[in-house]
């Protein structure tokens, strides 16, 4: 084969779709018997994740959402809504499956339930069998099996919990989200509508997640129907690339530092990789040099943001809970309000950060963040 992918999530499947299209040989290997699942997702996506992939009303839309809510530690409201709505609920699984579907009408092979226990130049060890391949992508999340062939130590992790829960909601297409030391140390908390009786639920921290997603789902009294949890990379790794060989998405620790959030980031990362390998199939090259180039494509793409992301999170885990208080007050001011609504970008936060501090040096002394040119 042309290019074997290790992971059937939505970066594995949306490169082995663009290549397969292209006319080269692909097979994808999922160690789970079902696209989509689990879903460790808050599946709250950007208008440019479906920029990306296409064809929007084939991705799994549930709704759109135009407000969010903030809670403070104290209880106060910082209250954010967008004349037009640039973010959407969606099903992550058949999201999943919709790009699933693309691969295999584009000829791709995708192999179910069968994963990969070890790979090597040119050669791929599953738990059916062996594989000869062109170029091997890492796609299969933070337990990489080809970043450790290629030598690279894993991103830093946090712990991240997450239900489906009967809750009833009361407003559809609101999100509310929950920050301070007592909620989730380090991150925040989520609550995101899926109807006028369901809800995803969760949250990150440094400390135990499950135990601070039980408490808060007490206060809520929301009843959990079922439960997810994983890891979200908070830094990107040192190298991407091997001889023959790319990691992308979870397993490079592409993901938002500052929310969590890694489609975006990780397909911006699997455009490069599309036109890496093919330019390596075509010319027969698959050295490290030849494979760098996927590198310098995706810092250039995405790499500054996933950076100013890393360095927010530093300092926001610094941030006090009386520090939190403050600066719910202080984005309140309609001033404030109106460069959120106009500059706010969940792809691109650090962008609104940056004029928020400018417009407002007052939040420096809560946030310890250093104003940047």
């Amino acid at each position: 084969m042309d290019v074997a992918i290790v992971g059937g999530g939505p970066v594995g499947l949306f490169i082995a779709a663009s290549l397969s299209k292209m006319g080269y040989s692909v097979t994808v290997f999922e160690e789970h018997s079902d696209i989509g699942n689990p879903s460790h997702c808050s599946g709250l996506f950007s208008e440019h994740i479906l920029e990306i992939v296409g064809e929007k009303e084939r991705r799994g839309i549930l709704k759109a959402t135009r407000r969010a809510e903030i809670m403070a530690p104290d209880g106060s409201l910082l209250r954010i809504k967008s004349s037009s709505s640039r973010v959407y609920v969606v099903n992550r699984v058949e999201f999943d499956r919709s790009l699933a579907r693309d691969a295999i009408n584009n000829g791709a092979e995708i192999h179910l339930k069968e994963r990969v226990k070890a790979v090597s130049r040119r050669f791929i060890k599953t738990s059916w069998g062996e594989y000869r391949s062109k170029i091997i992508v890492g796609a299969e999340g933070i337990n990489s099996v080809v970043r450790r062939e290629i030598l690279v130590s894993p991103p830093k992790i946090i712990g991240a919990a997450q239900v489906v829960a009967n809750y009833n909601y009361g407003e559809e297409d609101l999100v509310r989200i929950y920050v301070g030391n007592e909620v989730a140390p380090g991150f925040f908390a989520w609550v995101i509508p899926l109807g006028s009786d369901m809800a995803k639920i969760g949250l990150a921290s440094y400390g135990n997640s499950w135990l601070f997603l039980k408490k808060l789902l007490r206060q809520l009294k929301a009843h959990p129907l079922s439960i997810s949890a994983g890891g979200i990379p908070v830094s990107t790794v040192s190298r991407t690339y091997g001889e023959g060989m790319l990691i992308v998405g979870d397993a490079a620790g592409q993901v938002k530092a500052t929310s969590g959030g890694g489609v975006y980031p990780s397909l911006k990362s699997a455009q490069c990789a599309v036109k890496t390998i093919e330019r390596a199939l075509e010319s027969g090259d698959y050295s490290r040099t030849a494979m760098k180039k996927y590198e310098d494509c995706w810092r250039r793409e995405i790499g500054k943001e996933l950076s100013n992301a890393q360095y927010i999170h530093r300092q926001y885990r610094k941030i006090k809970d009386v520090d939190f208080n403050n600066i719910v007050r202080e984005l309140n001011r309609p001033d404030m309000l109106k460069i959120i609504n106009e500059y706010g970008d969940i792809d691109y936060p650090s962008k609104v950060v940056w004029k928020l501090l400018k417009k407002n040096p007052r939040l420096i002394k809560y946030t310890r963040i250093i104003a940047r040119k």
